[in-house]
């Protein structure tokens, strides 16, 4: 399950600034296995310690000592242990899933690839990247009709020209 994303380093000494993905970040404590990649854990490292800093974790991870490393894993995800997917509510994903989906309309056209889930003040959004071009979509039921994480895609039916415009 990702948990966080790393931003950048912080300090000198491999500290980590990472971005909060989950609603239990008490799960990430001193002495925890956590597991850093992009669609999966990669490299796995224990935590050191880790502290609360403007909304975002500050981490530092065993064998990280110098800034250099900690800027090796930009933009990686964290992972703890998956919790089985029956536990899960329906119509729940964890954002490592998401990342990567292709986007088709109903109309069966490929309207991009999912980059990432970003949450707002109002939602959550997908971050379509179509072509070099990034596109916010609703991550709500009306505009994403289906998630089928077996065929690897998104079903959306956005309203006709408000997210994709011309770029189809």
């Amino acid at each position: 399950m990702a948990v966080g994303r790393v931003r950048k380093p912080h300090g000198v000494h491999g500290e980590l600034l990472v971005e909060i993905l989950t609603d239990f970040p008490q799960r990430l404590a001193v002495g925890v296995s956590v597991g850093v990649g992009q669609a999966e854990p990669e490299q796995f490292f224990t935590v050191k310690s880790v502290r609360l800093h403007k909304g975002a974790w500050l981490l530092k991870l065993s064998e990280c000592t110098r800034r250099e490393q900690a800027d090796s894993f930009r933009e990686q995800y964290l992972f703890l242990p998956e919790q089985e997917r029956e536990a899960l509510p329906a119509n729940y994903y964890y954002e490592h899933e998401l990342a990567g989906l292709r986007c088709l309309l109903l109309d069966g056209r490929e309207a991009g690839t999912v980059q990432r889930l970003e949450a707002g003040p109002a939602g959550a959004w997908l971050v379509v990247l179509q072509g070099e071009r990034e596109v916010l979509v609703p991550f709500v039921s009306p505009i994403v009709v289906r998630v089928d994480l077996e065929q690897g895609c998104v079903l959306l039916d956005p309203p006709e020209g408000l997210l994709f415009g011309d770029a189809l």
